[in-house]
């Protein structure tokens, strides 16, 4: 109960561990990483430590190494994670609404409703993400890398995806209405089964074909790329 109060405020150091760590007690824990302790700051190394429902919001986390870190509930709102780590990290319902993330590292996340709400995460790393039901309203994703990833029921209305790689990730009942881009992102073998793509130019979308277009949802505002053929069934009117 001690060592968890501890880790909760972010000052649980390797002598405390060392202390706990007792045989015998129930709360037996492995050892702190080195930096867990320290003050949440600019290039500060938290790799492998447990951060969770913390409230670190408007916080300057430039260049930051959140790599296995959990996360998890944590409100970060507003803070700077240019050029942060988060490789392998539990983000599952953290906040980073409003929050700078350019060219940070999100590969294999790890991440259920995490709000990314009008946050910058221009030239982001988000590939191979373990996701569902993000929340990328508004967000400014140019030239993010998507790729190989799972984001079933992600929200991308108002989202600028000038340039996003999406090619390979599973977008399954993704929301797409109201997305813009000045370049077209790519979709090559996306999986697009009830995504939604009403109103939206896809004429210049690049590795669409007829059977990723067959398995998504659009209107007849819907532009296509040349050589793709307008399903039937559009609009859907079995959308969950």
């Amino acid at each position: 109960m001690i060592r968890n109060a501890l880790a909760s405020m972010g000052i649980l150091s390797t002598f405390a561990v060392s202390i706990f760590a007792v045989p015998g007690l129930v709360d037996v824990v492995t050892p702190a990483q080195a930096g867990c302790g320290d003050e949440a700051n600019s290039g500060v190394d938290w790799t492998g430590c447990r951060k969770r429902n913390i409230i670190m919001s408007d916080f300057d986390f430039t260049g930051a190494n959140f790599t296995r870190t959990d996360l998890s509930s944590s409100d970060l709102r507003g803070s700077n994670f240019d050029n942060a780590k988060f490789m392998k990290a539990n983000l599952v319902r953290a906040s980073f609404s409003n929050a700078s993330a350019r060219q940070a590292n999100f590969s294999n996340v790890v991440a259920s409703r995490t709000d990314f709400s009008s946050s910058d995460l221009t030239k982001a790393n988000l590939s191979k993400a373990e996701t569902n039901r993000l929340n990328f309203k508004d967000a400014n994703l140019s030239g993010a890398d998507l790729s190989k990833a799972e984001f079933a029921r992600a929200m991308f209305s108002g989202a600028n995806i000038s340039g996003v790689t999406f090619d390979y990730s599973n977008l399954a009942r993704s929301d797409f209405r109201g997305a813009n881009f000045e370049t077209p992102p790519t979709m090559q073998d996306a999986y697009l089964f009830q995504t939604r793509l009403e109103g939206l130019d896809l004429s210049k979308v690049k590795g669409l074909q007829n059977w990723q277009i067959k398995l998504a949802c659009g209107d007849d505002a819907t532009k296509l790329p040349e050589g793709i053929e307008r399903p039937g069934t559009w609009p859907c009117t079995n959308v969950e």
